[in-house]
């Protein structure tokens, strides 16, 4: 498709109500080099001179693009799981500008500098949204975690339980002890999938996974951020400890176990999605603020792995993130902004996750009114599948603009693939 305006000549998005950190208001967008330099009252924005180009958001939200802190794009190496390109669309469509990208599941997973290279070749290459990448912390990259961090890298993912892959084991104390210490030194966080092999998938597994990681990041100084947080009673553990950081999922929040019942293997994850009382306990923890930042741990596989017995435990949520938050009513669109932006200030992606003067222009158009279908044919991951097929949301994506760059159009799809940046902590230099 065309991508319409972009970086190259100023642009305004008029009309529209903006989503800022505090309200929503509506004045027009001023984008000139892929950034936002000013918000002006409806049409004062005449100094442009004629031929300007004009994207209409005449009854319309325009939120901040999201920034997904945890994705699994599966490239290099294995793109039939997922890949940059359907990855970046499913994203764009689901109203996510940035996403920062898992180490595991890509062969070889992102654990030395020289993998991270390669990831962030892919990423350029493949992606319309902007990517940061997370090192793998394991025992075996432990010496390297420096170097990884001269690489590019926002922090390092380590799982407290055997992974699914054997070539990324789950870390021992020493190892994450040791990359604590690098996180104090650095400031660089810490994301542990926080379940215990001996405790298996249950509330108290990740209940005791962070009660061991938070006293570890309490004697060294280190960053701990939590991932995809399925029980209530493990983000009370978290918050008992000063500094540590938590993230949770739409799926956790929009689905319970008599739903996973019903829908099957599209609905599996690990941790689990749980009982109708742990959502609601997840949702006081979310409105009262005690979740730092929302996720959608989008992990696709080969459809042939989600049948029989024993389905691979990974679920898409890309596609549908903003609109499933959305649908839920729980949230007024400033809380959904704050918690699907929030990531950028946690990882130090600046000039991502807000609409303001001298930041990038991600800026997502929504139809709060319009309902749709979800289903294969509105879908852009690799396999077209979603635990919330045949549901009927509220509120869907019309645009999604990149540094300025139009890279969704509901009318004609994603945009073609390519031209995204890999971004480091601390600045706008691309990996």
């Amino acid at each position: 498709m065309n991508a319409g305006p972009g970086p190259s000549r100023p642009f305004v998005v008029r009309g529209g109500s903006l989503v800022l950190p505090d309200r929503v208001t509506t004045r027009d967008l001023v984008i000139r080099g892929g950034r936002i330099v000013d918000l002006v009252a409806p049409d004062a924005w005449s100094d442009l001179g004629a031929g300007v180009d004009v994207v209409d958001a005449d009854g319309l939200l325009v939120f901040p693009g999201a920034v997904d802190p945890h994705v699994h794009f599966d490239e290099p190496g294995r793109t039939s799981w997922e890949g940059f390109d359907t990855g970046s669309a499913a994203a764009a469509a689901g109203g996510v500008t940035t996403i920062v990208d898992m180490p595991i599941d890509s062969d070889p997973p992102t654990t030395t500098p020289g993998e991270v290279r390669a990831k962030a070749a892919a990423a350029r290459a493949h992606s319309r949204v902007d990517v940061a990448l997370w090192g793998g912390l394991v025992p075996a990259s432990v010496s390297s975690l420096t170097d990884l961090i001269d690489a590019g890298v926002v922090g390092f993912k380590a799982f407290a339980c055997p992974s699914g892959w054997d070539d990324f084991p789950e870390i021992d104390e020493p190892s994450l002890r040791a990359g604590l210490e690098v996180s104090a030194r650095t400031g660089r966080p810490v994301a542990l999938h926080a379940e215990l092999a001996s405790h298996g998938h249950t509330e108290q597994s990740e209940v005791a996974a962070v009660r061991w990681a938070a006293g570890l990041a309490s004697e060294t100084g280190g960053r701990l951020h939590i991932v995809h947080v399925s029980a209530a009673a493990a983000i009370d553990e978290a918050r008992r400890w000063p500094g540590v950081t938590v993230e949770t999922c739409p799926h956790y929040l929009l689905l319970d176990e008599t739903d996973v019942a019903r829908i099957g293997a599209e609905a599996r994850c690990n941790p689990p999605i749980r009982s109708a009382a742990n959502r609601e306990a997840l949702w006081r923890a979310v409105t009262s603020g005690r979740v730092d930042c929302l996720a959608s741990d989008h992990s696709p596989c080969p459809t042939e792995l989600k049948s029989g017995p024993d389905p691979w435990a990974g679920i898409t949520g890309l596609d549908t993130f903003l609109p499933a938050l959305l649908s839920s009513r729980r949230l007024n669109p400033v809380s959904v902004a704050r918690l699907t932006t929030a990531a950028a200030a946690l990882l130090d992606l600046r000039g991502k996750g807000r609409i303001a003067p001298g930041f990038d222009a991600d800026l997502v158009l929504v139809d709060l009114d319009a309902g749709w279908s979800v289903g294969p044919d509105t879908l852009h991951n690799r396999h077209r599948r979603s635990p919330f097929a045949g549901t009927r949301l509220r509120g869907q994506v019309q645009r999604t603009f990149v540094r300025g760059r139009s890279v969704y159009d509901r009318r004609t799809g994603p945009a073609d693939a390519g031209g995204a940046a890999v971004l480091r902590p601390g600045g706008r230099v691309p990996v």
